[in-house]
């Protein structure tokens, strides 16, 4: 089985992980001693250095070539530094996905709730975002831009339909790349999330926007003459040591000097670079992203397009590459004791504002199309990850938006599958159904916790899937094209003095109007107990005239209900409605369900049943 052939690999990738982790740890340890005794070093040296005594000169070039080795080291063991965020952050990536294969995944912190709106009807009745949702089990996205993404193509799948074909190959590649998959997310994570230096907003109530805007970086005049006159002043003062002129005290004096200067218009200068090293993308890790998909080998178009906007003739590769090495200079300031030393004897904020200016006016139009590329990859990623998890199919759609437009009919847009599962359900034991519905009116009935609304979900949340060209968890999948709408989680507003009874009446009226507009694609509504909110007596009259005003102009309704008296329901054009059941059994006295849907109306009840077992009811009653 394809699923278990991908948890072994996870799961070999974790013990790899762990190996790599102990290793490199042993060397960030080598390092930090041997940087230590360097430094003290430079100190011994460099303070004979500056007092009188024979051979002072060469215990000065000893401090100096001491504090080059110490920075060099600082190089090596920011290396090793930089490995072990991206290995932490691989195990975060590969850790999560076992917990996929299960239901483990509903305890993920990040469920996409805080992208729903009141309005959301739709997101909440299938699960689509918020706790237990599609967004939280699926979503690798680390960086905002992502996570919006992703929330969006949810929340409006008919947005993407035009790219279709392309995002199901593209995504499909993914999903049989579960190595890309990791390696990507754990990039992205280290970049975004887990890097201390330069954290990422997420801004929960609107849409992150990029802090860099190309061509704002400006270089003045006076920063360019202070440049150069504040490691010119230093270098004079150490030559002027060397050949006896001065003291080697001279050299506290000029590094003073050069301090003063340049932290007194640290300020100024960072007004005019704040753009790049404010932005998100300016951390050093964001580099590691861009060689992932340089490095990774695409066959869909869609993939290939993006891979070619980074390596392409449009210089984001190269932009990105040159930002990540004027980061790593930028990260030398975090040391306390290098960013000092730097501010002082070469004037660090004007290089830095130098080669800033020069980087946004050579590459700064490359480097703005950056968050979209990864963003995309994010959201592509995230739908790829339920073909690695769960046992999906590629949809096939028998008729696109235009055409369900022109042509109305029923039967050339229906649905099609077999063995058709929840994805968010234990694949252990989830239930799947077969079925073929196309009739413009189904009645489904059934015993209490029989599967009516886990079915209707079950329906739903795969065509969406199949919309946004994810794979759907099915062994066969083929539907036209229909607006969903849904009436299932229907709640009272106590605030607005609405009833649970109104509320859902405001639903359906929705669908009425939706449906009205001779212009609008075909629907497909979903409603779960219709008018429960109510009598019986009312509830079925007014369910029989909605039922009719909902099934007509092509539009199609799926509809579960207790009440029977449904099921000899006619549609407007008079033709009897299409009845559907879920049934249980009884074995020693227990309910037992299948939660397979069955033909024609059900014969059972089991309230009574479930009421003794609660002991609410004897059973002479």
């Amino acid at each position: 089985m394809e699923q278990s052939k991908n948890l072994g690999f996870f799961e070999e990738e974790q013990k790899k992980d762990e190996a790599s982790r102990q290793a490199l740890q042993k060397a960030y340890d080598r390092i930090a001693w041997l940087r230590l005794a360097v430094f003290l070093a430079a100190v011994i040296l460099l303070y004979l250095g500056i007092t009188k005594r024979p051979g002072q000169e060469l215990y000065l070039i000893g401090g100096i070539l001491a504090i080059v080795g110490f920075l060099v080291l600082i190089r090596i063991h920011d290396g090793i530094e930089r490995k072990q965020r991206l290995l932490e952050a691989r195990r975060t990536a590969v850790d999560a996905y076992p917990a996929r294969f299960g239901t483990e995944w509903r305890d993920f912190p990040d469920d996409g709730g805080r992208y729903l709106e009141k309005t959301d009807t739709v997101e909440r009745d299938l699960d689509l975002l918020g706790p237990g949702s599609l967004y939280q089990m699926i979503s690798i996205c680390q960086s905002s831009y992502g996570k919006w993404r992703l929330a969006d193509t949810l929340k409006d799948p008919y947005a993407i339909m035009s790219e279709r074909s392309e995002r199901q190959a593209a995504i499909r590649e993914l999903a049989d790349n579960p190595k890309f998959l990791l390696d990507y997310e754990s990039a992205v994570r280290q970049a975004f999330v887990d890097n201390r230096r330069h954290p990422t907003r997420d801004d929960d109530t609107r849409k992150p926007g990029n802090t860099y805007k190309p061509g704002k970086i400006r270089f003045a005049g006076w920063m360019g003459l202070l440049m150069i006159l504040v490691p010119a002043a230093n270098l004079a003062v150490v030559i002027a040591i060397l050949t006896g002129m001065i003291q080697p005290a001279w050299i506290l004096v000029s590094f003073l000097v050069g301090y003063m200067i340049t932290a007194g218009c640290r300020g100024r200068v960072e007004a005019q670079t704040r753009g790049i090293f404010t932005s998100e993308m300016t951390s050093g890790q964001v580099y590691p992203i861009f060689r992932t998909i340089k490095d990774a080998e695409f066959q869909s178009e869609k993939l290939t397009k993006i891979r070619n906007r980074v390596v392409g003739t449009d210089g984001m590769m190269a932009a990105q590459k040159r930002l990540s090495r004027l980061a790593d200079l930028k990260n030398l300031d975090y040391n306390p004791v290098v960013g000092m030393l730097l501010t002082g004897f070469v004037g660090w904020d004007f290089i830095l504002a130098f080669l800033a200016a020069r980087w946004d006016r050579e590459c700064g139009e490359a480097f703005a199309g950056s968050f979209d590329i990864i963003a995309e990859l994010e959201e592509l990623g995230s739908f790829a990850v339920l073909s690695v998890v769960r046992p999906t199919v590629t949809p096939e759609l028998t008729m696109t938006p235009e055409e369900a437009k022109k042509n109305r009919g029923i039967r050339e847009n229906g649905l099609h599958f077999r063995e058709l599962a929840h994805p968010l359900l234990d694949p252990e034991k989830v239930i799947s159904n077969d079925g073929d519905m196309s009739s413009p009116l189904t009645i489904i009935t059934g015993s209490n916790m029989s599967g009516k609304t886990t079915f209707l979900r079950t329906v739903a949340i795969n065509l969406v899937l199949s919309y946004v060209g994810a794979g759907v968890v099915a062994k066969e999948f083929s539907s036209g094209f229909r607006r969903l709408f849904t009436s299932m989680r229907v709640q009272d507003d106590v605030a607005g003095g609405i009833s649970t009874f109104y509320a859902e009446i405001l639903r359906i009226k929705e669908m009425a109007e939706y449906i009205r507009q001779d212009t609008a694609e075909p629907a497909l509504c979903l409603i779960d107990e219709i008018f429960k909110g109510t009598n019986s007596a009312d509830r079925i009259v007014g369910a029989e005239e909605a039922l009719k005003k909902l099934s007509r102009d092509g539009s199609m309704v799926i509809v579960s209900t207790h009440d029977f008296e449904l099921c000899s329901l006619q549609q407007a054009d008079g033709t009897p409605a299409e009845n559907r059941h879920f049934e249980e059994s009884y074995e020693d006295d227990k309910l037992v369900f299948d939660y397979k849907m069955k033909d024609g109306p059900c014969t059972t009840r089991n309230a009574r049943a479930l009421l003794q077992m609660a002991g609410l009811m004897d059973v002479s009653e």
